[in-house]
């Protein structure tokens, strides 16, 4: 990798890391470029040549969490039980790594980012509908439902492991909830 790429990707990583080092103790409507720069040990120039806002270090940090998905579409893929629950699996295991920034994103009103990285996951695996496809509501049910699943356990103290949580997803979305 060419250093000014891994210069690009350090001042981000700094500038994100910044952001929830802030929003520990600041609501996220409140922190200025001011005291982000400050906090993340960068130049106000290095903040304006990657990110025109606030949240696009947001949309920037969940582009990171993707990609260590790194899911694609495999028509090959059979959608069964032991490939829900491995690919859940991986996602509790994800944020329960994340927890702390998550929380804090939950706490600061974000939510909308993480239903949004849900969204994302299921899209990667299904593929996407076209707009005029009922099937389109299955997608935002399922994207739902883990995005529920997993604000729960993480807002209630992640009790039970990402195993564990994996098998009561799978079982739910494969087997009926009700």
């Amino acid at each position: 990798m060419r250093y000014s790429k891994t210069e690009n990707i350090r001042v981000k990583n700094q500038i994100v890391n910044g952001l929830f080092t802030l929003l520990q103790n600041t609501p996220f409507s409140a922190v200025t470029i001011s005291e982000l720069v400050k906090t993340a040990n960068v130049a106000r120039a290095s903040y304006y040549r990657n990110f025109n806002n606030k949240e696009e270090i947001l949309d920037y940090y969940f582009q990171s969490l993707r990609l260590r998905r790194n899911l694609t579409k495999d028509q090959d893929i059979s959608l069964d039980y032991e490939h829900f629950n491995k690919g859940f699996e991986e996602a509790f295991k994800l944020f329960l790594n994340e927890k702390q920034r998550i929380t804090l994103l939950f706490n600061n009103g974000l939510s909308s980012y993480i239903y949004d990285w849900s969204l994302d996951q299921v899209i990667a695996v299904v593929g996407n509908m076209p707009a005029n496809s009922p099937e389109r509501y299955r997608i935002n049910f399922f994207a739902g439902s883990i995005f529920s699943v997993l604000s729960e356990w993480l807002l209630s103290g992640t009790r039970e492991s990402p195993r564990e949580m994996s098998d009561i997803l799978s079982k739910y979305l494969m087997h009926g909830v009700l």
